[in-house]
């Protein structure tokens, strides 16, 4: 188990001292899509340094792809959102985020999960941008996560 902390401690030094600063918040998210856009379901970190979030997918391991394919490829999906790029940041519904994701609704027609539905839908974290684009995650600690936002 020290071997599981250890690593992760070098793990966060080394994203600190990539990105040059000190982790605000982290937790495991799940990437849904980008408004207009094909699904996706990518796990991985979703975590803030300065004024940056940041989204990480890690490799999944299928030991099935493994019997059918000697060697899948691949790739590593990363990338950050600029928080003054933020328009504004809610909680929806999982139904009202690949609605949008498949064009079939904008960002701005999406609804607010009321604190009722947050028990019985899925809850979804909208990210708008001020360029008129949104991205959903399905976020661990979503509520920390906006209070880390709001906190920055």
């Amino acid at each position: 188990m020290k071997d599981v902390e250890k690593e992760a401690r070098e793990f966060w030094a080394k994203k600190e001292e990539e990105k040059g600063g000190k982790v605000a918040f982290y937790t495991f998210a799940t990437y849904l899509g980008r408004w207009s856009d094909q699904s996706m379901t990518l796990g991985g970190l979703v975590y803030i340094i300065k004024s940056n979030i940041y989204f990480e997918d890690f490799e999944k391991e299928n030991w099935i792809m493994r019997i059918v394919q000697r060697k899948s490829k691949y790739e590593k999906t990363e990338f950050s959102i600029d928080m003054n790029d933020i328009s504004e940041t809610k909680i929806t519904s999982r139904n009202s985020a690949l609605n949008c994701i498949e064009g079939f609704i904008e960002p701005g027609n999406t609804k607010t999960l009321a604190p009722l539905m947050k028990l019985l839908a899925k809850p979804v974290v909208q990210i708008n941008l001020k360029n008129g684009s949104a991205l959903f995650f399905e976020i661990m600690k979503a509520g920390e996560f906006i209070n880390a936002l709001n906190a920055v």
